[in-house]
């Protein structure tokens, strides 16, 4: 398999690292080596960060809203072309099945296109105060935008955090994760074939994430960072952004519930709830990690949610009957399997809890679907985020319950509702303290809603009319025409 190597891309020209140092990157279904990055340093961050402060100050862009909106179409179509291409970098860095990888280009292809409609929208107000005086309020981009992004769907969160920045008119430094770099430069290059775009107006940096992000996060010429990803760097970027007084936007973990009434469509939530889980191996932002099911009915649906867990078939990212990838390294299989060996002690495990070795997978880092029932609420498997293919079921009784064990973590990214009746359905979402509610359905997203959490899941909203927003500034311009 050919092993394919990326650069840093600064100024619109493709640069080795300051050190002339490469990160391998491995597929975590058999451990092979599929691309080599940069392994940049703070001397890459502040070249970057030169280039883009550079660019936006005097390249045509910050208010030419029919080339950015140009611009951004044309890539949306170059992400079309080469879709073929792109799924299969994806599948090889990530683990993605192959299905799993076409999902997540279509949908970052959509919200390319939101957001090159969107460039041209960028509207204000006015307001007469007397007879003599009028004030408008523009909107205007914040300036050097820094965008790191996550390695479970590096792709559509890379478009749907970031781009929305270039549509606004800042100029972007993107950083991929590492273990994506590759498919993340690949749609880089696809930019950098379009012609209308000024130099130095989209950047992109790879390599370790505890060098670079701390160097974006404290930069003074940084205006805004926007970072999905763990909880504990959301909170590193927050302190270390205070220093200059920056913008920061984070979606962070979640620890999200579906919440099942035993009034439900049966098989619709079952799909739904297996789904929500086991998807993408569990690396989910907003897996529902957490069934909050009505006890009256949870033997019998968790026999059948049971079998299907059971049925799924982990292997190979390239095979198209496999239907589960890995986890996404060695480091977070064995995180994974502390929290599955810990649980067992205090939980009753109904299936899964084990490396998967079977299939060819010996080589890979891939977990059994796993379903614990009733642990204790205070143990970790129910507060923490695993981010793997483990589901922790829990029952109750009444309505008030169901919400209290919904809203029992730290976390508030989203949750599910699951009912026929719409007075359950209005006071159970109303109640649950998530940024997002799906009602009889999970993780439905779209490019013209807004997505974020309560709590510790984050700060501001990404997609829909607010996630455009959040990357200007408001201006007021007060007239005197006396």
């Amino acid at each position: 398999m050919e092993i394919k190597r990326y650069q840093n891309y600064i100024g619109s020209s493709w640069k080795d690292s300051s050190n002339s140092r490469v990160v391998q990157i491995k597929s975590p279904c058999d451990g092979t080596v599929v691309s080599e990055i940069a392994d940049s340093n703070t001397d890459d961050v502040n070249e970057a960060v030169t280039e883009a402060k550079r660019a936006f100050y005097e390249e045509d862009w910050a208010f030419n809203p029919r080339l950015r909106a140009t611009v951004l179409s044309k890539w949306a179509i170059k992400m079309r072309e080469n879709f073929d291409m792109l799924v299969e970098r994806l599948s090889l860095e990530s683990g993605k099945p192959l299905n799993e990888a076409r999902i997540e280009i279509n949908n970052a292809i959509g919200y390319m296109e939101y957001s090159s409609a969107s460039a041209r929208t960028l509207y204000g107000t006015n307001t007469s105060v007397n007879e003599n005086s009028m004030n408008i309020m523009v909107r205007e981009p914040v300036g050097v935008v820094v965008g790191i992004e996550p390695w479970n769907y590096p792709i559509t969160l890379m478009v749907r955090d970031s781009i929305p920045a270039l549509a606004a008119g800042n100029s972007l430094i993107i950083k991929p994760a590492t273990q994506t770099s590759g498919v993340s430069m690949e749609v880089i290059k696809l930019l950098n074939d379009i012609p209308e775009l000024p130099k130095g107006i989209c950047n992109a940096i790879t390599g370790p994430g505890h060098i670079v992000g701390p160097a974006f996060s404290e930069h003074p010429d940084v205006d805004m960072v926007t970072m999905t990803g763990g909880l504990d760097t959301g909170k590193d970027i927050m302190r270390r952004a205070a220093g200059t007084m920056k913008k920061v936007s984070l979606e962070l973990g979640g620890k999200s519930a579906n919440v099942v009434f035993a009034d439900c469509d049966w098989q619709k939530a079952l799909t739904f709830c297996s789904q929500a889980i086991f998807s993408n191996a569990g690396q989910t932002c907003t897996a529902a990690s957490r069934l909050v099911i009505d006890e009256k009915i949870a033997d019998k649906f968790l026999a059948e949610l049971v079998e299907i867990a059971e049925n799924i078939k982990p292997g190979y990212c390239l095979d198209p009957e496999t239907t589960m990838g890995p986890v996404s390294s060695e480091s977070q299989m064995n995180k994974i399997l502390n929290y599955t060996e810990e649980a067992k002690e205090y939980s009753e495990c109904l299936t899964g809890g084990h490396r998967y070795l079977e299939n060819d997978c010996d080589q890979g880092y891939f977990i059994a679907p796993t379903i614990f029932l009733n642990p204790p609420v205070n143990s970790p498997i129910v507060q923490e985020e695993i981010f793997g293919p483990v589901l922790v079921v829990q029952t109750f009784k009444t309505e008030e319950k169901a919400v209290e064990l919904a809203n029992c973590t730290r976390y508030g990214l989203a949750s599910g509702v699951w009912s026929q009746d719409l007075n359950t359905v209005m006071r159970v979402s109303r109640k649950l303290r998530s940024g997002n509610v799906w009602v009889n359905s999970y993780n439905r997203f779209f490019p013209e809603c807004e997505t974020g959490g309560y709590k510790e899941s984050g700060s501001d909203r990404a997609s829909g009319i607010d996630g455009f927003l959040k990357y200007t500034e408001i201006k007021n311009i007060a007239m005197d025409y006396s």
